[in-house]
């Protein structure tokens, strides 16, 4: 857009103060051009524990790795941009899952910002598209350097993943117990109830640590008598959420439950809470309702969908 003329009546446009900053203005009808980022939109989709990255074949940056991503149309929404890119660009049909991050990039006198998704595939081949030189999956171990990687925000991205997938998933011991303790002092979600799911007689409590900080837990208690599960509760440290570690938990639950040959596994999560979404995506079904559950640490009752997953 020409920025010397006032694109609503032609008044040559002059520098004037608006707000903190000096930015063209319409001297006649007082039109204010604001300077805007522009705005990109990519998707993090995992094949087979690997994430897709696309080799670029234009500049800038070309030859090197990317996150299928691209800028974001006048005329359509960003996670639009971002399923369209990822199918331009390795041929996969994905589906959003949810919002990993917004990332800033470039400098004066044009900015932007990346807003980065987290999705599955849908259907579609991985191929390249006409504007890369190859695509593949890369497992956390074997990301390309950071010198191969295009662009600041896709390197801290790909960090962050990476980060995520060397996180240790196991059933906690006796010896977790001062670090689910600790948790449940800071995090009033986590009640000091579930330590005595560190070692109990039909219950279990899943951890997930990230080097020398507990970040994760699931708790899972057991119906021996007709033969079914509970997830009492899932809860992931806000520093490392949209991260896929409540996902795994969940899965890890599910295997502990079919390894004590239970039928089903049943949960609740309130309607408003990010881990409904995570139940949907493992296969569980909505089995009902209840507008009086109490989450832990809040004050009241909250609406929240009861949950089944068939074991048998």
């Amino acid at each position: 857009m020409d920025v010397r003329y006032c694109p609503k009546c032609a008044t040559a446009l002059v520098l004037q103060f608006s707000g903190d900053r000096e930015r063209p203005t319409c001297p006649s009808c007082g039109f204010v051009f604001y300077f805007n980022p522009i705005v990109g939109a990519g998707a993090l989709v995992e094949i087979e524990d690997g994430v897709v990255l696309v080799r670029r074949g234009v500049e800038p940056q070309a030859g090197c790795w990317s996150l299928p991503a691209g800028y974001v149309e006048a005329d359509e929404l960003a996670e639009d941009a971002a399923v369209r890119e990822m199918q331009e660009e390795t041929g996969l049909q994905i589906e959003i899952d949810e919002l990993l991050g917004v990332y800033s990039f470039g400098r004066e006198p044009q900015t932007g910002v990346l807003i980065l998704y987290s999705a599955h595939r849908a259907g579609g081949e991985l191929c390249a598209g006409d504007d890369a030189q190859e695509v593949r999956a890369f497992a956390p171990d074997a990301l390309p350097p950071d010198e191969e990687i295009a662009f600041r925000t896709h390197r801290q991205a790909l960090h962050d993943w990476r980060r995520a997938r060397a996180i240790i998933y196991r059933k906690a011991t006796d010896d977790d117990r001062q670090a689910v303790a600790e948790l449940s002092k800071q995090q009033p979600q986590v009640g000091e109830e579930y330590l005595d799911y560190v070692e109990g007689k039909d219950r279990e409590l899943l951890v997930a640590w990230d080097r020398d900080q507990l970040v994760g837990i699931a708790c899972v208690g057991y119906r021996p008598r007709d033969r079914s599960a509970n997830i009492d509760q899932v809860y992931v440290h806000p520093g490392h959420r949209r991260w896929g570690i409540a996902t795994r938990l969940v899965n890890q639950a599910i295997v502990c439950a079919r390894q004590k040959d239970t039928h089903t596994i049943f949960a609740q999560a309130p309607v408003t809470n990010p881990v409904l979404l995570v139940y949907l995506k493992a296969g569980f079904r909505v089995s009902g309702f209840l507008d009086t559950y109490l989450p832990p640490g809040e004050d009241g009752p909250v609406t929240a969908l009861y949950l089944a997953y068939d074991l048998a």
